[in-house]
């Protein structure tokens, strides 16, 4: 099967970057014995390609970077349908992007296939609205209900239910383990559980929908019972909020328990992992969360709110615990509960390690989406 993945947003990315989820999904499509490449919106200059090699494979996968345009955060492209008819399928990205609308409604050289990530919320108030525009002009529900859609949540799985999309499932966000600087360690993690510091992580922007004081709250009150525990917190933040946070941490008194790193090199990133205890995500949106995802690989108990990436990956009170309110009593009652267990905590993390090496890397992402993508091309041929 030749599989064309085309990432239809106008933004021009790294795609050597670790968590490139095209490339990532392209070569595992290509290990699972099948030609892939991806098309990526390129800008202004002219259509070039690039290889890229296959670790567990001497195949490679091309990268094409199509001219385009950036109207309104819409990818308009041009000059590839020769390079669309190479392909027995197709698979685009989000519903509402005008080139994944043109081909998902109306390409008749092969099937086309959505990967979709956003969903709606309080947060996302431009895409909400770039939405109901979309839907007003363009969506048709009663066609949708036609194509084969996976999402990279349960929120939006019901997100594109609400728009039509019938034959959809969830199957989440995959990890490519080669990617990472090291591999998971028991060892670090026995070790970790058994130390008597108490260390909570944080990693990601910091901005107000990832809620940052509700993280030095929940180290006030682990420090009453804990006064050796600490945090660390990694990321950038636009500076007014991130002074504010700090102030927050500094009248609850818990700043000189916090470690501060406006950036670490990723391939530092697993010893921060491998020092922590447990890994916070209290969120009020996110499409995924690739570090939820790295935690729970390394073998972090992960403690978030139900957004999109916790929807698909943690088991409440297996390898993790979702707490639905924002609630810092409830992030420290279980921290301190797990705390004072170290077995349980040991045995959460490798749960939460054992799930992801079971379903979520690219490999186990991509034989969940061959099993639709095969009858798929099979019924088009026939």
């Amino acid at each position: 099967m030749k599989i064309l993945i085309f990432r239809t947003f106008p933004s021009i990315l790294d795609p050597k970057s670790y968590n490139s989820q095209e490339v990532g999904l392209a070569r595992a499509f290509v290990r699972a014995g099948h030609l892939c490449d991806v098309a990526y919106y390129g800008g202004s200059g002219p259509a070039r390609q690039e290889e890229l090699e296959v670790p567990g494979s001497d195949r490679t996968v091309t990268l094409h970077w199509l001219p385009g345009h950036n109207f309104f955060k819409n990818g308009i492209f041009w000059g590839h349908r020769e390079l669309l008819s190479r392909y027995d399928l197709i698979q685009v990205t989000e519903y509402d992007q005008l080139e994944s609308w043109r081909l998902y409604r109306f390409w008749k050289g092969c099937p086309v296939t959505v990967y979709h990530g956003p969903y709606a919320s309080e947060f996302t108030r431009g895409y909400n609205l770039k939405c109901r525009v979309f839907d007003l002009l363009f969506n048709s529900p009663k066609k949708n209900a036609r194509v084969t859609a996976f999402a990279k949540s349960r929120l939006a799985e019901e997100f594109l239910r609400g728009k039509g999309f019938q034959k959809v499932s969830a199957v989440g966000v995959g990890l490519d383990p080669a990617a990472l600087a090291a591999p998971y360690t028991p060892e670090a993690r026995q070790e970790a559980a058994r130390q008597k510091e108490l260390t909570l992580l944080y990693i990601g922007v910091l901005e107000e929908r990832r809620s940052i004081p509700l993280l030095f709250e929940t180290l006030a009150r682990v420090r009453q019972s804990r006064p050796e525990a600490r945090l660390i917190l990694v990321g950038r933040g636009e500076k007014e909020y991130v002074e504010s946070c700090s102030a927050r941490a500094r009248e609850l008194g818990v700043w000189d328990a916090v470690e501060y790193h406006e950036k670490v090199p990723q391939s530092q990133v697993y010893q921060l992992y491998n020092r922590a205890n447990f890994f916070l995500l209290p969120t009020r949106y996110e499409i995924f969360g690739m570090v939820l995802l790295e935690a729970m690989y390394f073998g972090l108990p992960a403690l978030s709110s139900w957004n999109g990436g916790s929807s698909v990956l943690i088991r409440d009170g297996v390898d993790g615990f979702i707490l639905p309110e924002f609630d810092p009593a409830a992030y420290a009652g279980k921290i301190l509960e797990l705390a004072g267990d170290p077995q349980r905590q040991i045995q959460m993390g490798e749960a939460a390690h054992q799930r992801i090496q079971a379903e979520f890397l690219w490999d186990g992402i991509a034989a969940e989406m061959l099993k639709q993508y095969g009858p798929l091309v099979k019924n088009s041929e026939s």
